[in-house]
C-alpha cells in the first residue's frame, strides 16, 4: 500500500508505451516545472487541457467567426465553478488565436478592487505592448486610431500608453485635455477605439474574466459595444462563475438584453472533469504511466470532485504531509494509499487551503492576510508599508509565498506580485476571523495612510479602499473623520478624472457619509465640494435615487446663492433627462429671477415680440460683423445668467415655444449689452432659427446670425458646443440658402461632435434632422439613407436614447417602404406597431412631435403613390399635430407646407361643397413656398413651380399647367432632386391623363418611375410598372377612371 499498484499483464505495459509515444509525438506537449520544489518535481504539460477537447472546438470555432467573418461584433461566455479551468482554457485558446495575428486585450474583475478600472487597465497594457514592440505592421492602426478619436480624446487620462502609442513613444507638443468628461464621453470613444484597432488584418478579441464581479456601468458599456454596428472583427469573451451567477444576477439582465438585439451568444460551460482526465493530469505530473497512477487518481477523484485547482492543491497538500513523495531508491513518485484514503478533506479549495496556510508561521500568516486586503496584486514595498511590524522578512515571506503556489511574479521590473488564483486569494483572506475583517482593513488603512510620504507610489484608492470598509464601525475621533472624507474628495475627483465614475461615487458617497449637518458650518468648502462633485459622478452612473437627495443639500445649506448654482444646474439637467420638463423649468426661472432675470410664467406672443423689437434695436446698432468683436463677459453672475436661460431653452421648447423664444431674446441681449461668452455661440445660433418663421421669416437675418454663430465658436473656443450649433445651422437655417444635399454630412458630422463631449441628446437631435433630410430632402439614394438610418438608431438604443430613436424610425420605415421591404421597423425595435407609436404620443400630449413626422411620412407615401383619397381622413389629425408645433422652418415643415399645397389643390379638384377651403390651403402653401424659394432656389424652386403647375391645373389653364409641370421637372433634375423629379414627373402624367393625353400621360409615367428607380424606390417601381401596362392596355376613358 506504500506504492503504487504494479503492472499485471502485458497488455497493460503496451497501452502505456502507446500512450507514452502519442505524448512524445505531440508538437503542443512541452513539460514544465510546475509548483513542486526541487529537487523532487513534479511535472505538469503546458498547452493540455483534460477532458476539454470539445470545449476547445468551441472557442476555435468562435474564434474562426471573428477572423473570417465580416459581422457585428460577437459574444462568447464561458461558465463553471470556481478552479474549474475556465481562464486556462481561454488563456490557450487565445494564444492561438494570436499566433493567428489576432489581437487580444485582456481583463480581470476581482471582488476586492475597483471594478469600473478593470476595462482602462487592460487597454493601457494592451497599447504598453504594442509600444514595446515598435512593430511597423500596426502603423496602419496608429492612422486608424488618429482618424478616429483624435489627440484631444478622453482617453489619454484612463489609458495614458494610447498616446504613448500614438506618439510612438514620446507625447512632445502634445497636451490634451482631461477631467471633467461624462461617462458617455468616455464610452462612445471607446467604441470607436475598438473599431479602430480591429481589423482583417488583425481581428480583436476582448477577454474579461470573472465578470460576475463587473459593475453595472462595465455592463452598460459591453451592451454599447455589442450593439455597435460599425464595429467589425471583434469578439467579446467573457468567464464567470456559475455558482455566483443566478437568473436576477445582474449580467444575465444585460446578457438577455444584448440576445434580444439580436446579438448571436456563444455558451461554453466548464465542468468538474472525468475520472479518467484525473489520472491523465496525475500521470503527466508524475512522469508515471495512467495505468500505474489510477488507484491514486481515483481518490484524488473522489476527494476533490474533479476540479482540476482543487487536484492540482489537494496532490500538492500530499508532497507536504509526505503521503506523496519522490523515491531516490525507485527513482519515481511513490504514495501512501491508506493514509490518503483517510485524509480529511474539506469540501472545497478555498476551505481546503486555508487550512494549508493556517500550519504556516505567524508573520507568514499576517503576510498573507494583509496582501489579501490589497487586492488582486500587489507591491512587495507597499505590503511591507501596510505591515506595521519591524520584524517582518518581506523576502522571506515572498519566497515562502512563491513555493508553495500561492503568488507569482507578475512585474518584475516594479517587483509587483499577483495571487496564482483568486481563491487562493480568497483563502488568504479567509485566515482572517469573519467578524475582524472591517477592522483588519480599517487599521491597515490607517498604517498606509501614515506611511504614505514614505513611498512614491499613489497609493490613495489603495488607502480608502481598506479604510472606508471600517470607518463606519468605530469610534473615530472627528479630526480623523474630516481628514478621511478629505481623502475620499481627492480619490473622487480623481476617479471622475479619468472617467471612474462608478468609484467616485461611491468615494464621494462615503465622503459625504462622514459628514453631519454642523460639517456645513465648521467645514463648509470641504462639504460643498463633496456634494459637487457626487452630483456629477451620481449623474454620469445614473444613481438617480441617490442624485435628487444629495442635490438638495447644498441648495438647502450653501452660504450663498452663487454656491448653490452648481447643484440646481445639475438638477435642472438631471429633471430634464427624466423627462420631467415643467419641474425644470419652474427651478430655471426661480434662479433667473433670484439672479435678477425675471422671466414671467405667464407670456403671450406680444411680450415676445416686444422683447424681440429690442433685440432688433440693439443689433440695428451693432452690426453683425462687429458682434464678436464685443468683450468677454466677466461677471459670474451674468455668466450664470447664461447658462439658465440656455437651461430654459432645453427644457421649453417643445412643451413651451413661447417661454423658448423669451429665453433666447434674453440670450441675446445679455450678449449684445454685457459681453459675449461660450452661450453667445448658442444664442446667435438660436435667434438665427427664430428668424425663420416664428420672429417673422427674415432668411436674410436668419442666415447672417447662422454664420455668425458658426464663426462664434472658433472665436470664444467654444467648441465643446459644436453639435448644438450645428443642429440649428446645418438642420434649420442653412435651408434659407445652401443647398438642402450640403447639410447632410454636416450632421452627421455633428452628430460625431455631441458623443466626443458625451452630449447625447443634442446628438439625437442631429440624427433626426439628418434622417428627415436624408429621405424627404436630398434626393441621395434611399439606400443609402436606410442603411445609415439604421445603423444611427441602434446606436441611439446603445445609448439609451429610446425616445429618439422612435423619432427617426418613421424615416427609417418609409425608406422601407420606398425599397418595396416588408420590414416592420418599429417592431424589429421595439415590438410595437406605427399606430401604437402614435397612441403613446397622443397619450403623452396631444401634439407630440413625433406624431408629427408619422402623418407627415404618411402623407408623402400618399402623394408619391397617388393614392391621397384614403388619406382624407387622416389629414385632420395630422393638421393638429403639424400646427401646434413651433413654427420653426426645419425639415418637417418644409414637407408639411408642401404636401398641404399638393392636397389642398387635389381635394379643390372635386369640386365638393369643401373646395373653398381646400383651395384656400393650396394657395397658402405656393405663396409660402414661393417665398422659400426666393432665398433659395436651389432647394424650392421645383417645389413652388410644382404648386404652380396643380394651381393651374385647378383653374383649368392647360397650357400654363403643362409649363409649370415641365419646368418644375427640370429644376428638379438641375439641382439633384431625384425624388421630387419623379414626383413632378408623376403628376404632369396624371395632369395630362385628365385631359385624354395617352401618349404624353405614357411617356411622363415612364420619367417618374426612371427617376424612382434612380432614387431606389423599388416599392414605387413595382407600382409604376402595374399602371405603365394598365395604360397600354385599357381604352382611354377606362383607364383614368382606374388610375384615379
Amino acid at each position: 500500500d506504500k506504492v503504487c499498484a504494479e503492472y499485471i499483464s502485458p497488455r497493460d505495459v503496451y497501452s502505456d508505451l502507446k500512450t507514452f509515444v502519442e505524448k512524445l509525438n505531440n508538437p503542443n506537449q512541452q513539460y514544465k516545472v510546475y509548483e513542486f520544489p526541487v529537487p523532487n518535481n513534479a511535472q505538469l504539460a503546458s498547452g493540455l487541457f483534460y477532458g476539454r477537447q470539445v470545449h476547445m472546438s468551441m472557442m476555435n470555432h468562435f474564434f474562426n467567426t471573428v477572423v473570417h467573418v465580416k459581422l457585428s461584433p460577437l459574444m462568447a461566455m464561458v461558465s463553471g465553478c470556481p478552479g474549474a479551468g475556465k481562464s486556462t482554457l481561454v488563456h490557450q485558446s487565445l494564444h492561438h488565436f494570436r499566433n493567428r495575428c489576432g489581437l487580444t486585450i485582456e481583463g480581470k474583475f476581482h471582488k476586492f478592487s475597483q471594478q469600473d478600472s478593470v476595462l482602462a487597465y487592460a487597454f493601457d497594457s494592451f497599447f504598453a505592448k504594442l509600444t514595446e514592440s515598435s512593430n511597423s505592421v500596426f502603423d496602419s492602426m496608429r492612422h486608424r486610431i488618429k482618424d478616429s478619436i483624435g489627440l484631444d480624446s478622453a482617453l489619454f487620462e484612463a489609458i495614458p500608453n494610447l498616446l504613448m502609442f500614438l506618439q510612438q513613444g514620446s507625447t512632445k507638443d502634445i497636451t490634451p485635455i482631461f477631467g471633467g468628461i461624462m461617462s458617455n464621453r468616455f464610452e462612445h470613444k471607446l467604441c470607436r477605439l475598438i473599431n479602430a484597432i480591429s481589423s482583417d488584418e488583425h481581428p480583436l478579441i476582448l477577454f474579461l474574466d470573472d465578470l460576475q464581479w463587473a459593475d453595472q456601468t462595465t455592463l452598460d458599456l459591453l451592451w454599447m459595444l455589442m450593439l455597435d454596428p460599425s464595429i467589425t472583427h471583434f469578439g467579446l469573451l467573457g468567464c464567470y462563475r456559475d455558482n455566483e451567477v443566478d437568473d436576477s444576477h445582474p449580467l444575465m439582465d444585460k446578457l438577455r438584453v444584448i440576445q434580444g438585439r439580436g446579438v448571436n451568444l456563444t455558451t461554453i460551460h466548464v465542468g468538474p472533469i472525468e475520472r479518467e482526465s484525473v489520472n491523465d493530469l496525475v500521470s503527466d505530473a508524475l512522469c508515471l504511466p495512467p495505468r500505474l497512477t489510477r488507484p491514486l487518481s481515483s481518490v484524488v477523484y473522489q476527494k476533490a470532485g474533479g476540479v482540476i485547482l482543487f487536484v492540482v492543491r489537494f496532490l500538492k497538500s500530499l508532497k507536504e504531509d509526505g503521503l506523496l513523495y519522490f523515491s531516490m531508491t525507485s527513482r519515481r513518485w511513490m504514495w501512501d494509499l491508506v493514509e490518503i484514503k483517510s485524509k480529511r478533506v474539506s469540501d472545497d479549495v478555498v476551505r481546503h487551503t486555508t487550512l494549508q496556510m493556517n500550519v504556516l508561521p505567524a508573520p507568514i500568516k499576517k503576510g498573507l492576510m494583509s496582501a489579501a486586503c490589497l487586492g488582486p496584486s500587489f507591491d512587495a514595498a507597499v505590503l511591507k508599508l501596510a505591515i506595521d511590524d519591524g520584524d517582518f522578512d518581506i523576502d522571506s515571506f515572498l519566497e515562502t509565498c512563491k513555493d508553495g503556489g500561492f503568488i507569482e511574479e507578475w512585474r518584475r521590473d516594479n517587483d509587483e506580485y499577483r495571487w496564482s488564483h483568486d481563491q487562493i486569494q480568497q483563502a488568504a483572506y479567509d485566515l482572517i476571523p469573519k467578524e475582524q475583517q472591517d477592522i483588519f482593513h480599517f487599521f491597515l488603512g490607517l498604517t498606509l495612510s501614515k506611511k504614505a510620504k514614505s513611498t512614491r507610489k499613489d497609493i490613495l484608492f489603495l488607502i480608502l479602499d481598506n479604510v472606508n470598509i471600517g470607518i463606519k464601525k468605530f469610534v473615530v475621533d472627528p479630526e480623523d473623520l474630516i481628514q478621511i472624507a478629505n481623502l475620499n474628495l481627492q480619490a473622487g475627483n480623481k476617479a471622475i478624472s479619468v472617467s471612474s465614475f462608478h468609484s467616485a461615487a461611491n468615494y464621494l458617497e462615503v465622503g459625504i457619509g462622514l459628514l453631519d449637518e454642523q460639517s456645513w458650518v465648521s467645514h463648509y468648502d470641504l462639504t460643498i465640494q463633496l456634494y459637487d462633485a457626487a452630483l456629477e459622478a451620481y449623474y454620469a452612473v445614473g444613481r438617480f435615487s441617490s442624485f435628487e437627495l444629495t442635490a438638495k443639500q447644498p441648495i438647502k445649506h450653501a452660504k450663498c446663492f452663487k454656491d448653490k448654482l452648481n447643484a440646481y444646474i445639475n438638477y435642472v439637467r438631471y429633471l430634464t433627462a427624466a423627462e420631467r420638463g415643467e419641474e425644470a423649468l419652474a427651478i430655471c426661472l426661480n434662479v433667473l429671477e433670484t439672479l435678477g432675470e425675471k422671466i414671467p410664467r405667464r407670456i403671450g406672443n406680444k411680450t415676445v415680440m416686444e422683447e424681440a423689437l429690442i433685440v432688433t434695436n440693439l443689433l440695428q446698432k451693432t452690426m453683425s460683423c462687429d458682434l464678436l468683436g464685443l468683450r468677454l463677459l466677466k461677471d459670474p453672475k451674468k455668466i450664470a445668467i447664461s447658462y439658465f436661460l440656455d437651461a430654459v431653452f432645453l427644457c421649453s421648447y417643445e412643451s413651451n415655444p413661447v417661454i423658448f423664444a423669451l429665453a433666447v431674446c434674453r440670450m441675446m441681449k445679455m450678449s449684445i449689452q454685457c459681453g459675449l461668452c461660450e452661450i453667445s455661440a448658442i444664442g446667435f445660433g438660436l435667434y438665427g432659427t427664430l428668424l425663420t418663421g416664428p420672429l417673422g421669416a427674415d432668411f436674410e437675418e436668419s442666415y447672417k446670425m447662422g454664420r455668425l454663430a458658426l464663426k462664434a465658436l472658433t472665436k470664444l473656443d467654444a467648441f465643446k458646443l459644436k453639435q448644438r450649433v450645428y443642429a440649428y445651422y446645418y438642420g434649420i437655417i442653412a435651408l434659407c440658402k445652401d443647398p438642402l444635399q450640403a447639410s447632410c454630412d454636416k450632421l452627421l458630422e455633428a452628430y460625431e461632435a455631441g458623443f466626443l463631449v458625451g452630449d447625447i441628446e443634442s446628438s439625437a437631435a442631429n440624427l433626426q434632422l439628418y434622417s428627415s433630410l436624408a429621405v424627404w430632402g436630398c434626393g441621395d439614394k434611399i439606400e443609402k439613407a436606410e442603411e445609415l438610418i439604421r445603423m444611427h438608431a441602434k446606436r441611439m438604443i446603445q445609448h439609451k436614447q429610446n425616445k429618439a430613436c422612435k423619432t427617426i424610425l418613421p424615416h427609417l420605415q418609409q425608406a422601407l417602404d420606398l425599397m418595396g421591404s416588408d420590414e416592420d421597423a418599429y417592431m424589429t425595435f421595439f415590438g410595437i406597431s406605427e399606430d401604437d407609436l402614435l397612441r403613446e404620443g397622443i397619450q403623452e400630449t396631444v401634439s407630440h412631435p413625433r406624431n408629427a413626422v408619422i402623418f407627415t411620412k404618411r402623407m408623402y407615401l400618399a402623394v408619391l403613390r397617388g393614392d391621397v383619397e384614403s388619406f382624407k381622413e387622416e389629414y385632420e389629425m395630422g393638421l393638429l399635430h403639424h400646427n401646434q408645433q413651433v413654427g420653426i422652418r426645419f425639415m418637417g415643415k418644409i414637407m408639411r407646407v408642401f404636401l398641404d399645397g399638393l392636397l389642398g389643390f387635389y381635394f379643390a379638384r372635386k369640386r365638393g361643397s369643401d373646395e373653398k377651403k381646400w383651395t384656400d390651403i393650396g394657395e397658402e402653401s405656393m405663396k409660402t413656398m414661393a417665398k422659400w424659394a426666393e432665398g433659395s432656389s436651389w432647394n424650392f424652386s421645383n417645389k413652388s413651380l410644382l404648386l404652380e403647375a396643380e394651381y393651374w391645373f385647378l383653374l383649368g389653364d392647360e397650357i400654363l399647367a403643362s409649363g409649370k409641370y415641365d419646368e418644375s421637372i427640370s429644376a428638379a433634375k438641375k439641382h439633384k432632386f431625384k425624388n421630387d423629379e419623379g414626383l413632378a414627373a408623376h403628376k404632369a402624367a396624371l395632369f395630362h391623363l385628365e385631359h385624354n393625353r395617352k401618349k404624353e400621360a405614357l411617356s411622363y409615367f415612364n420619367r417618374s418611375k426612371a427617376c424612382y428607380e434612380s432614387w431606389g424606390a423599388k416599392g414605387l417601381v413595382e407600382e409604376f410598372d402595374a399602371t405603365i401596362a394598365l395604360l397600354m392596355a385599357s381604352p382611354l376613358p377606362q383607364l383614368s377612371e382606374s388610375i384615379h
